[in-house]
């Protein structure tokens, strides 16, 4: 079996940062600007998407979000977004932090226990397993839970005209579970966890999250 496992000496978990919530709370809009942030800072970046990330976890999401797979049950949904985190975090994650990147993470596992534990109704214990087994125990030191409420955000999505994925087509009792899970996770993850109200200018999300990253880098400087 030790083959099988991972070498995660000299990680530096501390420029690996996770951005979570709802569709359409603006996470892909918030990243970007943290990228362009930290880039005129001298850091190196990489951003990834889950799922994603890695050739084999692109394929997998292609599978998870096409809505010709409505029939697929939850245990077969657990498993494939932890298989293609599982990939990602060997292929990518840990040898980027490695490196000294900022690794900035669109979803990561805390997605998985919103989505399949509170929104699917998968068994907490199981959910922690399989997330503990597909991460290999690396967590981000840091994660912005954008916040909106799951009405406001189906409202955006109606006005970007996009259709609706396999996840997003699950309709607002699913996501009202979803948004509901990631609060508890976030009360669970005190010390981990910022949560930022969304539903206002993009600028004054973008402040708040600024000001905690400045003093992180301040913090890691030191």
């Amino acid at each position: 079996m030790e083959k099988y496992k991972l070498n995660m000496d000299k990680i530096n978990n501390r420029r690996f940062i996770s951005f979570e919530g709802i569709d359409y709370s603006g996470k892909s809009t918030q990243i970007n600007l943290l990228k362009d942030f930290l880039k005129k800072k001298g850091f190196e970046i990489y951003v990834l998407r889950e799922p994603g990330g890695t050739s084999i976890s692109e394929k997998i999401r292609a599978l998870l979000l096409d809505k010709k797979n409505s029939n697929m049950n939850e245990r077969s949904e657990i498993f494939l977004y932890s298989a293609a985190r599982a990939q990602l975090v060997q292929e990518k994650i840990i040898p980027l932090l490695k490196a000294g990147y900022y690794v900035i993470a669109d979803r990561y596992v805390d997605s998985t226990t919103a989505y399949q534990g509170y929104g699917r109704g998968i068994d907490p214990r199981l959910v922690r397993l399989i997330n503990d087994a597909a991460t290999f125990g690396l967590m981000p030191s840091l994660t912005f839970l954008l916040d909106i409420k799951p009405q406001a955000a189906a409202q955006r999505r109606q006005k970007s005209r996009n259709s609706a994925d396999r996840l997003e087509a699950a309709g607002i009792d699913f996501f009202e579970r979803v948004y509901r899970g990631y609060h508890q996770i976030a009360a669970m993850e005190k010390e981990r966890y910022v949560v930022l109200d969304a539903s206002g200018a993009v600028w004054e999300t973008q402040k708040k999250i600024m000001q905690i990253i400045v003093k992180q880098t301040m913090d890691e400087q030191e």
